[in-house]
């Protein structure tokens, strides 16, 4: 690399850019794409949970009985 192309950072323009190109760089897109959507899948469900609607018969309504006698019959 030449000290001007050093100093005009073509190659950090370059560097920056994604491989969008390559099936390396689509893999990886795909990828982080998939990660995003279980961590709005794992968000989702855990916004439902703390405010959504109550269920009747839930862990709640039998936590003070935690021994055999809160097992369906």
């Amino acid at each position: 690399m030449s000290m001007s192309e050093i100093a005009d950072n073509k190659w950090e323009l370059d560097a920056a850019k994604p491989p969008t190109t390559t099936f390396g760089g689509i893999c990886q897109i795909l990828l982080i794409t998939a990660f995003a959507l279980i961590f709005v899948y794992i968000f989702q469900g855990s916004a439902r949970g703390l405010f959504g609607a109550k269920r009747e018969g839930g862990m709640a309504d039998t936590y003070g009985k935690m021994g055999h006698e809160a097992a369906p019959k």
